[in-house]
């Protein structure tokens, strides 16, 4: 066993030696992180100097602030920043990450006073790890500090610890010391100092510090990576504005927003009309104050998607080995290969002047850096502006706010969006599938708002008194549509039915066929008893299944229809018992083919009331030729049945015939009897065959005039 104090003595070393390990790495850290201070104090005073930089997000400056919101019902809203600036400016625009792909598809971005927009810049989203093993330095494994030095082999560094000295890394080496009765494995860090070989043990290394800048730069970079790495909710977006003296600028984007709803409140009146009051629920879930905004609510659905603009894509290119074989002198093509595109009509950029289209392709990308501005400053895009004339137009639905509206960020707030009256009819309206014995309480509204109504809840108020809750579909101006509200409880229903049994109304012949068309009626009672007296009758409004086949044949007429339902409307006293019968027919065909007739559906058919003259002679000829055929098929069947009948016989005698002596005299009868039947077979052949032919062209009789019909 080792010794307990020489065990003692190990541990306290090797805390010892992870003590001055980690006091390294932190002062590695410490020296990059002042590195990177002093570069961001350097960039601030650099070549952004004279600069503001005018934030956008909720921390930042409210230079350009929100000015506008237009809000989809797809989820997306159009966001509009206007302010001003002075000179050359910088504005940084704060995002969240779930924003960066909407905002780089969509941002618009205007200096409404002659000055230009420079660039837009914003950090890359290639994945850290390809980030890291980028620099010439790659610490993205997390390395530990001996991998660290071996990966800067060559790099000459500062160490400080036992000995100071300033050498070349040359490698690490690990070596096997005793102690106690033990061994432990010692790193130890290779210098090359001066051409002489210097060996430091790596646990008592206080600091360490690479001489070379550069390589500090790229350590402070790559760890300024990792830290801004763990901020992936923010996005700092980067505008710069170029120009001279005061201008106005416009920033505008899409952004996913939840979608506004919205939500109605109708005071019934007794003049038949009623106050609708409607309010949009708007959220502001940014990090962005809305302070007096134009905000509209647009209620068309532009279509709208989410693309990834943002995240790196590469494209996976073969990789090629090199050749080694027979080098060859590199061919020539025709030049016929390179005019192939003069087979299509060559476009105006191809077909201007070389200097030209140089100018045309300058004035396009880089016009910032030429004096090409013949052409006037853009107009600035105003949705609201177009939201309005669609509005007015009747193009769109739509709501601008009259005023500024204010919400703070992760606010939402109630808008009012409609306050009218309209004409209403109350109604008491009963479906069988809703409820089986009451109707409800509802009303039937007319859209004369003069803009489209949203889906929402919509609540409803009879006077002072809460009347209950329905939901509003969408509405287009003009449009009619029912609301339920409540059961009504002074009614009740009752369904009732009756069918008349199935009669056969038209029997005719035609084509071959003998076609019958039937009729079934059915009629439906609606009982409607209000039990109750109300102050005046309310119109009873009920719906009526529609059947495949089935049409209206009663005196009530539908007020309108659905694909599913007849709906109907009758009047109503203050109280009592109202019927509404509701008259149905089905009117079918059948076909049977004449050919297959019996006599007894023949004789059906013609003591109908309802078959006509002609087809009635047509039925009886046919009943004619069929019984010609089956008194022609009976005498066939005789003659097959008698020769038959001799044919068993003959068999009889035959067997007879042979265990009898032929000189005797019964042998000389069979004999006389089987040459008067084979006479008398000859007979029934010949007939057999005549009576075949008579059956079937009383057959071919029936087929012609069945034919000729």
């Amino acid at each position: 066993m080792r010794n307990p104090g020489s065990i003692r003595e190990t541990t306290q070393r090797t805390v010892l030696e992870n003590r001055r390990l980690l006091i390294v790495v932190l002062l590695v850290v410490a020296g990059l992180v002042s590195v990177s201070a002093t570069g961001v104090a350097q960039d601030s005073s650099g070549s952004n100097a004279g600069a503001r930089v005018l934030g956008l997000s909720a921390a930042g400056d409210q230079r350009l602030p929100v000015t506008a919101v237009s809000l989809f019902t797809t989820g997306v809203g159009y966001f509009q920043h206007d302010g001003v600036v002075e000179g050359d400016e910088t504005v940084t625009l704060t995002v969240s990450s779930g924003d960066i792909n909407d905002l780089l598809k969509s941002l618009v971005l205007q200096d409404l006073d002659g000055g230009r927009i420079e660039v837009v810049a914003y950090p890359s989203q290639d994945p850290l790890q390809r980030i890291l093993n980028s620099f010439s330095l790659p610490i993205g494994d997390n390395p530990a500090l001996e991998t660290l030095l071996i990966r800067a082999r060559g790099e000459q560094v500062n160490v400080d610890g036992p000995v100071s000295v300033t050498g070349t890394i040359f490698g690490i080496e690990y070596k096997t010391v005793p102690e106690g009765q033990g061994t432990r494995r010692e790193t130890l860090l290779n210098l090359l100092v001066g051409g002489e070989f210097r060996q430091v043990v790596l646990g008592s290394i206080r600091s360490l510090r690479f001489t070379n800048p550069a390589l500090q730069q790229e350590l402070d970079s790559a760890l300024a990576v990792i830290a801004e790495n763990r901020q992936q909710d923010r996005k700092s977006i980067t505008i710069q504005f170029a120009g001279e003296g005061r201008r106005r600028v416009r920033i505008g984007y899409i952004r996913a927003v939840p979608v506004w709803k919205s939500t109605y409140r109708l005071v019934l009146q007794d003049d038949g009309t009623a106050q609708l009051q409607g309010w949009a629920i708007v959220e502001n879930t940014g990090e962005i104050d809305w302070d007096d905004v134009r905000l509209s609510l647009i209620a068309e659905r532009p279509i709208s998607f989410v693309m990834d603009l943002y995240s790196p894509v590469y494209n996976q290119r073969p990789r090629v080995q090199p050749t080694t074989g027979v080098s060859v002198a590199p061919p020539s093509y025709d030049r016929g290969i390179a005019q192939a595109p003069s087979m299509s009509a060559p476009s105006a950029a191809r077909s201007m002047a070389p200097e030209y289209a140089m100018e045309e392709a300058l004035s396009g990308a880089f016009a910032d850096d030429y004096d090409y501005y013949a052409e006037p400053a853009p107009e600035p895009i105003d949705l609201s502006q177009g939201v309005s004339a669609a509005v007015l137009a009747g193009e769109a639905a739509a709501f601008t706010i009259s005023h500024g509206v204010t919400i703070p960020r992760r606010g939402a707030a109630l808008i009012p969006i409609v306050s009218t009256t309209i004409p209403i009819e109350r109604l008491a309206i009963y479906d069988p599938s809703t409820l089986g014995n009451r109707p409800l309480s509802g009303l039937r509204m007319n859209n004369e708002t003069g803009s489209q109504l949203l889906a929402g809840p919509i609540t409803i108020f009879d006077g002072a008194r809460y009347a209950g809750d329905a939901r509003l579909p969408d509405l287009v101006p003009g449009e009619e549509r029912l609301l339920s509200y409540a059961i009504d409880l002074k009614t009740t229903v009752l369904v009732r039915g009756q069918s008349i049994p199935q009669e056969i109304i038209r029997v005719r012949v035609t084509r071959g066929i003998l076609e019958t068309t039937l009729r079934q009626e059915q009629t439906t009672e609606y009982v409607f008893d209000r039990i109750s007296e109300s102050e005046d009758g309310v119109p009873y409004f009920f719906f009526h299944p529609k059947r495949s086949g089935w049409e209206l044949i009663g005196q009530i007429e539908p007020m309108d229809e659905t694909a599913s339902q007849w709906r109907f409307q009758i009047d109503a006293p203050p109280t009592g018992t109202v019927t509404a019968p509701i008259v149905e027919e089905y009117i079918r065909s059948q076909t049977y083919g004449l050919v297959s007739l019996n006599d007894d559906q023949i004789a059906f058919y013609l003591s109908q009331q309802t078959i006509d003259a002609e087809s009635a002679g047509q039925l009886r000829r046919i009943r004619e030729l069929q019984r010609v055929i089956r008194t022609r098929d009976s005498e066939r069947r005789a003659i097959e049945a008698e020769i038959n009948t001799i044919y068993r016989e003959q068999q009889r005698i035959r067997s007879n015939m042979e265990v009898l002596d032929t000189e005797t005299d019964i042998y000389q009868r069979y004999l006389e009897t089987f040459t008067n039947q084979e006479d008398r077979l000859e007979v029934l052949n010949r007939e057999l065959i005549d009576a075949r032919q008579v059956e079937q062209e009383a057959r071919e009789a029936l087929s012609d005039y069945i034919e000729s019909l």
